[in-house]
């Protein structure tokens, strides 16, 4: 999935930001390879820049692609490392490994690739920590600052949880405050919520807290289970940007053919799982969140975009429009519209009975 998602933002922005530096950062890499699976994240990663590159060919752009690994364990770290040497890659692509923990590995990065992080040249980092903490709110919000930068992250809500309940024993006011930036988490959770509930709490929580960050507008949580249905982790991605949220969940459907994964959209009260290409079960809460009004594609869009599996909110609108009839007016500048159909440069307004 990360690779997948890597190779479309590394030649969106290869071709669009004109003699700047790409940065790609790996929070918590690894080792490189695993006994289950051949390729980590930044092997994976080194791939996405190499396919991006060869596909943009001479439309590219930008800079270099400069790809930041930083892991904190001695064994992991010295296997990363050589897997990085012994991994050929093109002149174009910039790697730089660090043995270090994840917070003052940043700060290293900041000192060799400093524009992605004081100018709007564009960074993308991933968080993968091994666990619940080691991930202080206030790093992530310092990484959104930039208009040019995305996180994904992997929320350990269930070891969050069991930290919570721990109490002293885990130091849980010293972690919970680190992870979520202050003690809101006091009035929110409470120690009789079963386990589920507690879980999508600390998660609607941790994005309350990314929609705080100054113009960061577009934030989604995959909620990852097994095909056992048991469940791994929420994948949390915040962008400032439409487009980021819009091809990551390009990349979410193409791993969801696999099986290997049911995707939920991770409410408080209760998890649904979804498929991609079955609006029906979100169309309604597009409708009444708009009842009665006029909203904008703009608007729509973010509220595809942040509150369902979609990328657009077209495949819903044409549920609410062609088969349950709840749109009252599509005022668009195309005399030639068709029902069911969704211009978002052509249309002006919709309107909702």
């Amino acid at each position: 999935m990360l690779r997948a998602y890597l190779v479309a933002w590394f030649q969106i922005l290869g071709r669009s930001r004109r003699g700047q530096d790409l940065l790609y950062v790996d929070g918590f890499a690894g080792p490189g390879e695993y006994l289950n699976y051949a390729t980590g994240s930044p092997l994976a990663a080194l791939s996405a820049a190499e396919e991006a590159l060869a596909l943009t060919a001479s439309q590219w752009v930008a800079g270099k692609i400069h790809c930041a690994f930083i892991e904190a364990d001695d064994d992991r770290y010295k296997h990363l490392a050589h897997k990085i040497e012994s991994t050929q890659h093109g002149r174009n692509i910039e790697t730089h490994c660090y043995h270090d923990e994840f917070t003052s590995g940043l700060r290293k990065v900041l000192a060799d690739v400093p524009r992605p992080f004081t100018a709007q040249h564009p960074l993308f980092v991933f968080i993968d920590p091994f666990g619940a903490t080691g991930v202080p709110f206030s790093t992530v919000k310092q990484l959104l600052a930039s208009p040019c930068s995305e996180v994904l992250l992997n929320l350990d809500a269930d070891g969050i949880g069991r930290i919570f309940h721990a109490g002293e024993r885990a130091a849980h006011e010293e972690n919970l405050n680190a992870i979520f930036d202050g003690d809101d988490w006091r009035t929110l959770l409470d120690t009789n919520d079963p386990s589920p509930v507690l879980h999508r709490k600390l998660l609607q929580l941790y994005k309350a807290k990314l929609r705080s960050v100054p113009k960061v507008k577009y934030v989604f949580a995959f909620e990852m289970r097994t095909s056992a249905y048991a469940l791994n982790y929420y994948l949390v991605f915040a962008s400032q940007h439409p487009l980021g949220l819009e091809k990551m969940k390009e990349a979410m459907r193409r791993i969801d053919q696999s099986g290997d994964y049911c995707f939920s959209d991770a409410r408080v009260v209760q998890s649904s799982l979804f498929r991609f290409d079955d609006p029906k079960q979100h169309s309604l809460d597009l409708y009444n969140q708009f009842r009665g009004k006029k909203a904008t594609y703009d608007e729509l869009r973010d509220h595809a975009l942040n509150e369902s599996p979609f990328p657009n909110p077209k495949s819903m609108l044409r549920d609410l429009e062609v088969q349950r009839n709840l749109i009252e007016e599509v005022k668009t500048k195309d005399p030639r519209r068709r029902k069911g159909t969704f211009n978002e440069e052509k249309l002006m307004y919709v309107k909702f009975r």
